[in-house]
């Protein structure tokens, strides 16, 4: 056991044509939406535009019209609206925050104030949303709406909860989880050492199924008030019957009383569709191994993707064992048809004709998943077709090395997702690491992200609590020219959509 202490303080069909049915209305990034507009609207539509502008990200709006909607809605829906509002916007970053702080409506403001208490400092958190509550307004302002019902039910959340003082570590430091339980331990040293330190943290080896309730309940016995773990499913579901809240898990299973924290909670898919959503694309290309984890992910993008009728997805799927990599590059943009008909061409005529194969060219964006060294081989590739489209991937080209400096030229322009710790990554080394980083912080703001509150400086992700289990939303990164890691420029809202999703 080892223990800290410190002091305790396929070809694609044509879609079907629709007519325009909805666009965005937009306020200028300072200014609000003109009265008449927004009295224009039933209800109906006024739900219609909220729904757009969510898809959009396009915040201001989105509380102008949902403010709107709130007032001519009775009780029971108004604490709808306001909870409906709060699930969208404290996913949002600090920059945006900030710019919502800046507006002249008033209650747009007033949401940014709430955001930025509860991205504040855990410590003043009761006190601030106190100091919120009695003063009823914001800047001698309106109300706000969440005045109503969501600010006291953060309050009620929060009260009565303490700090956390001691916590233990249940992890298994043998067998075929030791490289991953010490990596994810140094991280949680790490996070330590950079905390105030007034937190006990002990760790306990978890390795022995049979023994997993023993050790826990020893960690128990010797006063931990929180434990982080176990890690392998296996050892969850020895302690599934134990109704204590203050356990967070480091895996998933079903059923469960304790917070749970997954590696592997990120919602790539969704990220993607948002993007992809933001760039207005229409049809994608996705390549994928036949891998368990990569052709699911694959396969969930192409359903998702095209949900809306004029949306397509194709989908070319290869071996993850000796994958004929330009085989599969040519079954996606049609290169073996195009041959197919010089061949015909020139049995028809009776001779050779000058041929260079015409692939498809109405892909917005092509999806591979896979490796770095994969991708490497696929992308110089699309000079050779003459493919000027955008490439994206997922977590699979995040550096396992966080500190590595090696350039991958062969993949600059590639786009996709990963860990802040990828692009920043201080003194960490693996995105395990990253993650025990993360696990200690959770529990050490576990009040804060009780109440509904987020972890926007998380490394492997921002964080955030969705019932007992909490969710990462990564970041977008991409290889410049160099073929090093950046992050991907911030894209610039087109502010109209002509289709309904």
């Amino acid at each position: 056991m080892i223990s800290l202490s410190a002091c305790t303080e396929q070809p694609i069909k044509k879609a079907p044509e629709l007519k325009v049915t909805a666009h965005v209305i937009k306020a200028d990034v300072k200014e609000s939406l003109p009265t008449e507009e927004l009295q224009s609207f039933s209800q109906d539509e006024l739900r219609l535009q909220i729904k757009l502008t969510a898809e959009m990200q396009d915040w201001t709006t989105y509380i102008q019209l949902s403010d709107h909607l709130w007032h001519q809605s009775d009780e029971e829906v108004q604490a709808q609206i306001e909870q409906a509002v709060w699930d969208q916007l404290k996913y949002v970053d600090t920059a945006t925050i900030d710019s919502l702080s800046q507006h002249n409506d008033s209650g747009v403001r007033a949401w940014a104030l709430l955001l930025s208490i509860l991205n504040g400092p855990a410590q003043q958190l009761e006190a601030s949303l106190q100091t919120l509550s009695t003063h009823r307004t914001v800047n001698n302002d309106n109300i706000a709406i969440y005045q109503n019902h969501l600010l006291p039910e953060l309050q009620q959340k929060l009260s009565g909860l303490e700090a956390v003082k001691q916590i233990a570590v249940l992890l298994p430091f043998q067998g075929k989880y030791e490289q991953v339980s010490k990596q994810i331990q140094t991280g949680m040293l790490k996070a330590f050492f950079a905390s105030n330190q007034s937190t006990t943290l002990k760790f306990y080896d978890s390795f022995q199924l049979d023994q997993v309730e023993a050790v826990y309940q020893l960690a128990k016995l010797e006063g931990a008030d929180f434990v982080i773990g176990p890690l392998r499913k296996e050892a969850l579901e020895q302690l599934a019957h134990i109704e204590d809240p203050n356990i967070l898990a480091l895996n998933k299973i079903e059923a469960t009383a304790f917070y749970q924290f997954s590696f592997k909670s990120a919602d790539e898919v969704s990220q993607m569709i948002t993007l992809f959503n933001q760039q207005n694309y229409r049809h994608i290309g996705i390549m994928t191994n036949d891998g368990r984890s990569e052709l699911s992910k694959a396969s969930a993008l192409q359903k998702a993707w095209q949900e809306n009728p004029l949306r397509s997805a194709t989908l070319s799927i290869y071996p993850d064992e000796s994958p004929k990599l330009r085989d599969a590059l040519e079954t996606l943009i049609n290169e073996k048809t195009s041959h197919k008909r010089y061949n015909t061409l020139r049995w028809a005529i009776g001779e050779s004709v000058s041929f260079f194969p015409r692939m498809r060219q109405d892909f917005d964006a092509i999806v591979i998943l896979d490796n770095r060294s994969r991708i490497a081989v696929f992308k110089p590739q699309f000079e050779f077709f003459e493919l000027k489209v955008p490439v994206y991937g997922s977590t699979q080209l995040s550096p396992k090395n966080l500190q590595e400096n090696r350039p991958y030229v062969d993949l600059k322009g590639v786009k996709f997702l990963t860990y802040p710790a990828a692009l920043y990554p201080d003194k960490l080394h693996t995105p395990f690491e990253a993650y025990g980083w993360d696990s200690f912080e959770l529990v050490s703001q576990m009040n804060k992200m009780r109440v509904g509150a987020i972890l926007d400086n998380g490394k492997t992700g921002l964080l955030s609590l969705h019932k007992r289990e909490f969710l990462q939303k990564l970041v977008w990164a991409q290889y410049n020219n160099g073929g090093l890691i950046e992050p991907m420029p911030p894209l610039i809202p087109t502010g109209l959509i002509l289709n309904q999703p």
